[in-house]
């Protein structure tokens, strides 16, 4: 799955939103591979999840492929 940099700025606009930062903060936080910073905003859960899913490129592509990663693409597309 390819992003445009309009879906792009779409999804970093929405977890900036959930993390209580701004778009640009957040993507130079994880531009510098600081994500811990990041992931600050979100509860310990989600949290794990997110990190296990940037240390594992099996897992990402298992949570990209659920349904509900899948309604949020097609929002972002459209």
């Amino acid at each position: 799955m390819n992003m445009n940099k309009n879906q792009l700025n779409g999804l970093l606009n929405l977890a900036s939103k959930k993390l209580g930062t701004t778009p640009e903060t957040l993507q130079k936080q994880l531009e510098s591979g600081q994500f811990d910073k990041a992931l600050n905003g979100m509860n310990p859960t989600d949290s794990k999840r997110l990190k296990e899913a940037l240390s594992n490129p099996k897992v990402a592509e298992k949570i990209l492929s659920t349904p509900q990663a899948q309604e949020i693409y097609k929002k972002l597309t459209k």
